[in-house]
């Protein structure tokens, strides 16, 4: 084989292999595989959205500030609330039992 041949196959052969590759982790990314940097997300038993709206009913309050925390590989929504009578207090839930903490 002339050495350009050799050269040009041993080129398609590398950029075929960079090709797959590409292919799997988009094919990974698609299905929510990330390499496991959001586990926790997936294990979740409510929204934060979902959370909310329960402790408002909970504790007939309006959330005027929810977040989430992360701790490892557990997700932890915080919800502020105030009362009809003008209390702020904070509800913490567990984002995979959906309880409250």
């Amino acid at each position: 084989m002339k050495r350009t041949t050799l050269l040009a196959v041993f080129c398609l052969v590398l950029a075929s292999a960079a090709l797959g590759a590409t292919d799997a982790f988009a094919s990974d990314r698609h299905r929510g595989h990330d390499g496991g940097r959001d586990r926790a997300y997936a294990d979740r038993a409510i929204s934060l959205d979902e959370a909310v709206a329960r402790a408002e009913r909970q504790y007939k309050a309006r959330a005027v500030r929810a977040e989430e925390k992360r701790h490892g590989d557990r997700i932890e929504y915080r919800i502020r609330l105030l009362g009809d009578d003008g209390r702020v207090f904070e509800v913490r839930v567990d984002a995979a039992s959906g309880r409250e903490n």
